[in-house]
């Protein structure tokens, strides 16, 4: 077992560096802020395969969602940044992406199938309350 002195050093370094802060985390660590969760378990989304089930069991619910665990997108609201918000894009029961999107202002866009023309808008306002029946 590791000595209160190998402890300190480790959370000294792990405090110099925010990646590895961030990538370090595991469920139930104690300081890490709801944003810092959001971002580690996105950080780690990219790196490896992780059910929808466990990324709700880091997460908690999410802000909005829309979709299903078949295909479908979970949105975080950053505590300290109200200016963005985080997306989780899930597809067969795994998040597949993880990124960020303008909370007020039009952030994706759809294509008409007969005029071929983009309409931007914004993602967030199209989305609803978590149905938690529907993300397994």
């Amino acid at each position: 077992m590791p000595d209160f002195a190998t402890n300190l050093m480790h959370g000294v370094k792990l405090m110099e560096d925010p990646l590895g802060r961030l990538l370090a985390w595991q469920p139930g660590a104690v300081g890490y802020t709801r944003d810092d969760i959001v971002v580690a378990v996105g950080l780690r989304s990219g790196r490896q395969k992780i059910a929808v089930m466990d990324a709700l069991s880091g997460l908690g619910l999410p802000d909005k969602a829309i979709g299903d665990s078949r295909e479908g997108i979970l949105a975080y609201y950053f505590d300290e940044d109200e200016r963005v918000a985080a997306v989780f894009n899930v597809a067969d029961g795994v998040v597949i992406h993880f990124g960020t999107v303008g909370r007020h202002k039009d952030n994706a866009y759809r294509v008409d199938a007969e005029t071929g023309l983009k309409t931007t808008f914004n993602m967030l306002e199209e989305m609803g309350a978590f149905d938690g029946t529907v993300f397994r």
